[in-house]
């Protein structure tokens, strides 16, 4: 009989659900990541999270439905920018702390890296995405930019599009490089100094 100050038998129930499927979207990460989406199998990601296959299907239905989970995780991540109204520095500055933010978890970096080459392979679950992505990113970030060269914080000479698809570049581009060499390139430092220099460089005198 449970006594008066114990949670009830479900909320354990509950706890537990929400671990298992805690180590299922982390074990998926890493295999999704490390081998694309046709390459990874469930039963790898049910060993890994030490769960059947059964109780992988159980929380995620299809394998299709754990990887788009995982690329709402990963999304998570990256929507913690907010776009701020007060400077094209504030803006950088929220980059580089979700660049920090993302660096915690390298297993969900490389499942980064690999969503944007598979966003280009026809018939892929994630086909267009980066296409959408990089579009929402021009369509919000680039007024942004143009108001603030016409307020005097950034050289008036600077072609908005431009200095938004080079911060963008600076990200996709020195992440790519980390997956590549981890042990050497670290990954928030080097992006920290380019974005830096890339606001130093277009910064009104």
């Amino acid at each position: 009989m449970e006594s008066a100050e114990s949670p009830p038998a479900g909320v354990y129930r509950l706890a537990r659900g929400d671990a298992r499927r805690t180590r299922i979207l982390a074990a998926a990460t890493t295999e999704f990541g490390r081998k694309g989406y046709e390459g990874a199998r469930i039963s790898d990601i049910a060993r890994t999270a030490g769960v059947t296959d059964a109780g992988v299907l159980h929380h995620f239905g299809t394998k299709y439905d754990l990887f788009m989970a995982v690329v709402e995780r990963r999304e998570e991540v990256y929507q913690a920018i907010r776009l701020t109204t007060e400077s094209v520095r504030a803006l950088f500055d929220e980059f580089i702390a979700v660049v920090r933010l993302a660096a915690q978890e390298p297993d969900l970096l490389r499942f980064r890296v690999m969503l944007t080459g598979a966003s280009h392979i026809e018939g892929h679950p994630v086909q267009g995405r980066a296409r959408r992505n990089l579009e929402a990113g021009l369509d919000s970030l680039v007024p942004f930019v143009q108001e603030r060269i016409d307020a005097g914080e950034i050289a008036e000479t600077t072609d908005p599009q431009q200095l938004v698809l080079e911060l963008l570049a600076l990200n996709e581009g020195i992440r790519d490089q980390w997956s590549a060499l981890p042990d050497r390139i670290d990954y928030v430092a080097v992006f920290t100094a380019a974005v830096n220099g890339l606001y130093e460089r277009v910064r009104a005198r």
